[in-house]
């Protein structure tokens, strides 16, 4: 087997160490953040065999880490972005790399040359989980309608596709997926939980089994076993797989799983049932003899079960503060990662000893271990200032290094002095970047959940996050509480778009419903809601006096509102019924844009007549609008649409509805748009969770 293979340097630009600059579309000047995972969980890590480096699989490419230096090495699969899955061969000399447009590819890590590339039907193009069997002939794959396949990795054929029986809705709710260790059989975990309509709490999917695990023959696809369960495990020997399940009596509404269950796969016979643990079980590893089980669970403890016999042999409470996994060295001795906080430790249980985690080094535990645990070969290690000065388990690495992933840029905002730019967190806070260097400069709010903010021209920042009709409004610059809280109780539904008053007093919230909601958070008072749109409110914009609201409906209306007697103006005037995605008034409030599907319109404020339309055809839908400061010029960036690789930022001209410019960078839709205050840098953020920098002097001058 051949360790530690380095990874082929794609993209790397000499000195620059962070990777701003890595493959940057044409145009662009720089790019803040790495992007975000788009599978469940937040950023998906792979780590090979060797524990060296590490990949993870973000919306414009997979970057690799090398752990010893906590850097960046290099950037792949950047022509499309999107990474879906991803998986590495055991002996770690491959990895199968698959994106939103259905292609998977086989690369060698070492030269970067692709070995195999497939691509599946329409019906079958978007891969949420792929799993190498261990002889790498065969890759599973679980997309995002639930369909588990296996293909031949040299043929590029599907060899069998897994039957799960009729349902209702098809989605992406395979939530495991693996082969067996000697690759006899294929498993996965379909959740199939109950789906409800978006209008009412209807069950869509009234045949749902619930989370169902699924043992097939991965050459044929005859299914094996099927039984209630999640979160398992196959036995070294490929004999036995354990899995957690509910209680008999519990249903889909008050499942835990809490039981494990014990299965001899050939035979399709249940042998063993456990059921000590008090909560849901977290985690479970055999010994490489396969005679012992131990599992963990969220009452914080271990237990160790006899398979054979049926029995438990040891237990270990009240262990840890979080999730606390087990494994086994291939010595047999049985530790466990104890995960925290804000730390990580591992203990050997049977000698009741912390680890020093340098001690586990790749080749003292299972390949196969490393693959499904790679947390604690990226964790910190810091030094214990006491007498001994031994070094300690400390920070988790993912804590401190995947920070810069996690950066959603809706909205993206320059402060008035055009040194910072502000985005919003992924989950928390407002993130300030500096813009000369580059480089984030502080986080605020950083312990609150945001869903809006906005800079006012004082350079003040307000947040607001929604939730449970509950709307909390923060002043960035004062984090120990809110200034302002209000309960909607009325029987609506608030949506995620939170508007501010450029004067920086009133807040606007849609909700599924149509109404409008108005806070005043400065006298603490609820305004008279704006009512007459029937269906979801999917824009909300104030005018720059905070005078006027724009707003755009799923019924396929939009309206212009008079805020202080909450009355409507005027409806915007179509040929046709068409929501406004994306509004947005010019500086002096004169004008106003729409980003309708299909076109790009510019009206007069005051009289609504339309000053010029351009068609857009479905690949070009403008829902991302910013004026420039001078109101001369608009920037429109457009959503994707299945066929695009890039999107699109266009510039107009406002006088002349002329396209002056035309730059094509992310891999997905484009959420949000700002120009510098001098208008020299146009920043893009898009759903893949990074933001470009754009110079726009070749194109309106300084």
């Amino acid at each position: 087997m051949k360790q530690n293979r380095r990874p082929a340097p794609f993209n790397v630009v000499p000195g620059d160490t962070a990777g701003i600059t890595w493959a940057l579309p044409e145009g662009a000047i720089a790019r803040l953040g790495k992007g975000i995972a788009l599978s469940s969980g937040g950023p998906k890590l792979g780590l090979p065999p060797g524990g060296v480096y590490f990949a993870v699989q973000t919306g414009i490419g997979l970057w690799w880490y090398e752990i010893s230096s906590k850097s960046p090495i290099a950037l792949w699969e950047t022509e499309r972005g999107m990474i879906s899955a991803t998986d590495f061969s055991q002996d770690g000399e491959w990895i199968a790399i698959a994106n939103y447009d259905g292609v998977i590819k086989v690369v060698d890590i070492q030269s970067g040359e692709c070995l195999a590339q497939m691509k599946r039907t329409e019906e079958h193009n978007v891969y949420w989980h792929i799993n190498f069997s261990p002889d790498r002939k065969w890759i599973a794959t679980a997309n995002f309608k639930g369909i588990v396949e296996v293909l031949d990795v040299h043929r590029g054929v599907c060899l069998t596709e897994m039957d799960r029986g009729e349902r209702e809705v098809k989605s992406a709710d395979i939530s495991q997926l693996e082969f067996s260790p000697n690759g006899q059989y294929i498993a996965a975990v379909g959740d199939n939980n109950k789906v409800y309509s978006v209008h009412d709490d209807r069950v869509v999917n009234p045949d749902t089994e619930g989370m169902q695990t699924h043992i097939w023959d991965p050459a044929t696809g005859v299914p094996i076993v099927k039984f209630a369960g999640s979160r398992f495990t196959f036995s070294p020997d490929s004999r036995l797989l354990a899995g957690a399940t509910p209680d008999k009596s519990s249903n889909d509404d008050d499942r835990v799983d809490r039981w494990i269950s014990v299965w001899d796969i050939a035979k399709g016979e249940r042998i063993a049932h456990f059921r000590a643990h008090s909560d849901w079980v977290d985690a479970m590893t055999f010994s490489p003899c396969s005679n012992f089980l131990t599992s963990s669970s969220r009452d914080k403890s271990l237990r160790v079960w006899g398979v054979a016999k049926g029995v438990q042999k040891g237990v270990y409470e009240n262990f840890g503060t979080s999730r606390t996994v087990p494994f086994y060295s291939t010595k047999g001795e049985l530790s466990a990662i104890v995960d925290g906080q804000d730390t990580i430790e591992v203990w050997n249980m049977e000698r009741r000893e912390k680890i020093e985690i340098p001690e586990l080094h790749p080749r003292s535990i299972d390949a196969a271990w490393f693959r499904k645990f790679p947390q604690v070969a990226l964790a910190d290690m810091c030094t214990n200032t006491t007498q001994n000065k031994k070094r300690q388990p400390g920070n988790i690495h993912t804590f401190s290094t995947l920070r810069e992933f996690a950066c959603f840029p809706d909205p993206v905002m320059f402060l008035p002095d055009g040194k910072t730019l502000a985005t919003r967190g992924y989950r928390n806070g407002i993130v300030l970047w500096h813009v000369e260097s580059k480089q984030v400069r502080e986080t605020l709010l950083e312990d609150q959940r945001i869903t809006s903010f906005t800079v006012l021209p004082s350079g003040n920042m307000l947040a607001a996050h929604s939730q449970d009709n509950t709307i909390k409004v923060w002043d960035a610059g004062k984090p120990d509480a809110p200034i302002a809280e209000f309960t909607e109780t009325d029987p609506v539904r608030l949506i995620w778009n939170i508007a501010f008053a450029p004067t920086g007093d009133l807040l606007a919230v849609g909700s599924r419903e149509g109404a409008i909601h108005l806070w005043d958070f400065i006298r603490q008072e609820r305004l008279k809601p704006l009512t007459g749109h029937t269906d979801h409110i999917w824009s909300v914009t104030f005018s720059p006096d905070g005078k006027r609201l724009a707003t755009g409906s799923s019924d396929d209306t939009n309206r212009l509102w008079d805020v202080a007697s909450g009355e409507e103006i005027a409806e915007f005037p179509l040929d046709k019924p068409r929501t406004l995605m994306e509004i947005a008034f010019s500086p002096c409030g004169n004008l106003i844009a729409g980003g309708l599907f299909g076109e790009l319109r510019v009206w007069c404020a005051e009289s609504l007549t339309t000053l010029f339309a351009i068609p857009q055809s479905e690949t070009q839908k403008p829902y991302a609008l910013a004026f420039s400061p001078c109101g001369k010029y608009l920037a429109s960036g457009t959503w994707w649409e299945k066929g695009m690789e890039k999107m699109a930022i266009r510039l107009w001209d406002v006088t002349s509805g002329e396209n002056i410019a035309t730059l094509w960078g992310h891999p997905t839709d484009i959420q949000s748009l700002a120009f510098s205050p001098d208008a020299t840098l146009l920043a893009t953020g898009s759903f893949e969770c990074t933001t470009l920098l754009w110079d726009l002097k070749p194109f309106i001058g300084s």
